[in-house]
């Protein structure tokens, strides 16, 4: 299943995420350079502002290996190429826009034509950096998303050449999203510990 899109960019992203998903910003990884990206959506990074991009799609039915010459020349094209994991809880992973203005509702093919579950998605850009931070009508930007069906997996950067990818991973750096903290023992769990540690120390020797 494949399909192109004509979205329009607002505050430099647009969205791709399953229907009705909470879209908890705070926990956005950026070290894609690509993407901020939460557990069932992702604001993917345009380098214009305000304006239309071009975004094409393509579900497909496994991974798309990168394993050969030909497939590595495919990328050439391509400034900024990157994976990441998203799960779609009601199968019905979209591209999107933060508002739709009158008349303006593209037809959305779905990314995860499989139903419910896991999925790997490929973002390939280019023409971020031409006309950065401005409100262009058609700035030229475009985004290839490839998705398949696959177990979660950490984010992965295949090719980053761009100013605007880099600025994001720069920016990543500095804002991480947050983790879930280690819980610390009590006090008296940690006396027990600490105590079965010195009876082991004393048994060995």
């Amino acid at each position: 299943m494949s399909g192109e899109l004509r979205v329009y960019v607002q505050d430099h992203v647009f969205l791709v995420a399953d229907h009705d998903v909470a879209i908890p910003f705070d926990t956005m990884d950026h070290s894609t350079g690509i993407a901020g990206v939460m557990e069932s959506a992702a604001l993917v990074s345009a380098g214009v502002d305000r304006g239309y991009v071009t975004v094409t799609i393509e579900a497909l039915e496994h991974d798309a290996p990168l394993d050969t010459v030909d497939q590595w020349a495919a990328l050439e094209d391509w400034e900024d190429v990157a994976e990441f994991s998203l799960f779609a809880p009601h199968g019905t992973l979209t591209v999107g826009q933060l508002e739709y203005p009158p008349h303006d509702i593209p037809e959305l093919p779905s990314l995860s034509p499989h139903g419910p579950g896991h999925y790997r998605l490929r973002i390939h850009a280019a023409g971020r950096d031409k006309h950065f931070d401005q409100v262009v009508d058609a700035p030229g930007e475009r985004f290839h998303i490839l998705t398949w069906p696959a177990p979660p997996a950490p984010p992965l950067v295949i090719k980053a050449t761009s100013r605007a990818g880099y600025g994001l991973r720069l920016a990543g750096l500095s804002n991480p999203p947050p983790t879930t903290p280690v819980a610390q023992p009590s006090d008296q769990q940690a006396k027990a510990e600490h105590e079965a540690l010195l009876r082991r120390n004393l048994l060995s020797e």
